[in-house]
């Protein structure tokens, strides 16, 4: 899909105030003839810029404001298929805010939030990525202060993140039997 000013223009509006009404972006938005536009036709762009997935209107989280802690875990894989492995079971857990394949000495990087570094470091230790087959080398790099973004997308308070996505089953899980470890769900 090809973007036009107007186009542009929404997205930067709805960039700064995700909740801006439609009247508002139509009055702030400039046709070439200096007019504003209509709130059914910002309605029509902002919906075929979401059908193209273009763009995403969501409730973000400030992960400093929640005095979250967060890491990127930087893994360097065996081969393609070990890869392909961790980015399935690692892509709906609730803790992931970021996972991407990256070239370099890495071959992926995952971004990792919970409520405290203590709870990083179990997570890590019990059933983070870096225990999982097909790892050659792992780096950890805990993030001290979280500047850009200021609001990242976090599916943590849903019933979904509630659920063991990454295939680790905290019934069985010595960490969580000996309350170690909370688990995901506990946010």
């Amino acid at each position: 899909m090809k973007v036009d000013e107007i186009d542009r223009q929404i997205i930067n509006l709805l960039f700064n105030n995700g909740r801006e009404s439609l009247t508002t972006i139509g009055e702030k938005v400039f046709k070439s003839n200096h007019e504003s536009m209509s709130h059914a036709g910002i309605n029509k762009r902002i919906s075929k810029l979401e059908e193209n997935d273009v763009l995403r209107i969501q409730g973000n989280i400030s992960v400093e404001n929640l005095n979250y802690k967060s890491c990127f875990i930087l893994l360097e894989m065996k081969n393609y298929e070990e890869t392909k492995k961790i980015i399935q079971s690692y892509s709906k857990c609730p803790r992931v805010f970021m996972l991407s394949q990256v070239n370099g000495r890495y071959d992926l990087i995952i971004g990792i939030i919970g409520q405290s570094i203590e709870i990083l470091h179990r997570y890590i230790n019990n059933c983070g990525p870096t225990n999982k087959e097909g790892i050659l080398h792992s780096e950890i790099l805990f993030i001290s202060n979280l500047k850009v973004p200021k609001y990242i997308p976090l599916n943590i308070f849903s019933k979904e993140s509630q659920e063991c996505n990454c295939g680790n089953q905290c019934s069985s899980c010595e960490a969580f039997l000996s309350g170690e470890c909370d688990g995901c769900g506990k946010f």
